[in-house]
């Protein structure tokens, strides 16, 4: 396993303090706007069942494929409405600007090594044209270009903001767009990063994806994995458990998903580095009592850091880690 990530490095405690105050405040756009009931992201059920209430949103579990998902859930407008003018998004340019050395080294490099690998598995040596979709400030497809990972890349982003910083990268093509608007079917690679839990209809980004990939093509996405140790041991405590975050997909939903789009071999990997270190430091902040959970009351009493890097790979070999990766072919 990698070197294990300290949430911290990535997410500053007094930055976040801040950008959740704001987050508070921005959350009153979405509760101004009407919800929409929905049936599962994953495999479209409408048999589920009450899993939590945080911030006076619904969550479901789907008694089907086990998605966790926001229900009822904004709508698409609802939810362009909340990132055009939330003051926490915009913070979070502040957030990203303060960490970018540690994420590109501990998030974006192990990243681009991954994608080397799975291509290799694949049986994929030479990549014409790579797509980022949601490049965001295109660290990925720097490092990208930067390991020769495709001939062609390419960073899709709707953002102004960040498409700017896309073209000051140079050798990399930006368009500002959707991939829902992207009308070829020539790429070798299609990638995004922790896009697909955010996203009102997953099912049509994921076939835009598919449309967007030339025969035999990678798509490769990362996202939270709902059956993941944090979120199964802090549920509604879990910070991934947030309106905005609209679907918590697991390795058996995203294949169901996946699967019913067209592709084949499909790949699900759970390479997270934080979940021990996440229940850890919820500790340490007070959010929760050492009382009530014992064992991870001891991990940060021992600080043993071995230990926590040999029980993280534990997660990661079962498939048990919150952070998901997945990958299928055209």
């Amino acid at each position: 396993m990698g070197n294990s990530l300290d949430n911290n490095e990535i997410r500053p405690p007094n930055l976040m303090e801040t950008k959740n105050k704001l987050y508070v405040e921005d959350l009153e756009i979405l509760k101004e706007l009407k919800l929409i009931k929905i049936n599962c992201p994953s495999c479209d059920s409408s048999n589920y069942n009450h899993y939590c209430t945080k911030m006076d949103f619904n969550w479901t579990c789907c008694n089907e494929c086990s998605t966790i998902f926001v229900n009822p859930c904004p709508s698409e407008e609802a939810l362009e409405k909340y990132y055009t003018s939330s003051k926490n998004i915009e913070f979070w340019d502040k957030i990203f600007k303060e960490t970018e050395n540690a994420r590109k080294e501990k998030i974006f490099r192990p990243r681009i090594k991954l994608v080397k690998e799975i291509l290799k598995k694949y049986g994929v040596n030479d990549c014409k044209k790579m797509i980022d979709v949601g490049a965001g400030y295109g660290w990925f497809c720097e490092l990208a270009k930067q390991e020769k990972l495709a001939e062609n890349i390419i960073a899709v982003d709707p953002s102004k903001l960040f498409c700017d910083a896309c073209r000051k990268i140079e050798g990399i093509e930006v368009i500002q767009s959707t991939i829902e608007k992207y009308t070829q079917n020539d790429a070798n690679l299609i990638v995004n990063f922790e896009l697909i839990s955010a996203i009102f209809n997953p099912r049509s980004f994921i076939q835009s994806c598919y449309n967007g990939l030339a025969k035999d093509g990678i798509f490769i996405c990362s996202t939270t994995n709902g059956a993941g140790l944090d979120l199964e041991i802090l549920k509604e405590r879990n910070d991934s458990v947030v309106p905005h975050l609209l679907n918590l997909f697991n390795p058996k939903a995203i294949k169901i998903l996946l699967k019913s789009i067209g592709f084949k071999n499909i790949q699900v990997s759970t390479p997270g580095l934080m979940d021990i270190n996440i229940i850890i430091n919820k500790i340490k902040l007070g959010e929760l009592e050492k009382k009530d959970y014992p064992f991870f009351g001891m991990l940060l009493d021992l600080n043993n850091e071995d230990l926590t890097n040999d029980l993280q790979f534990l997660l990661q070999k079962y498939n048990l880690s919150s952070h998901m990766v997945v990958s299928a072919q055209k």
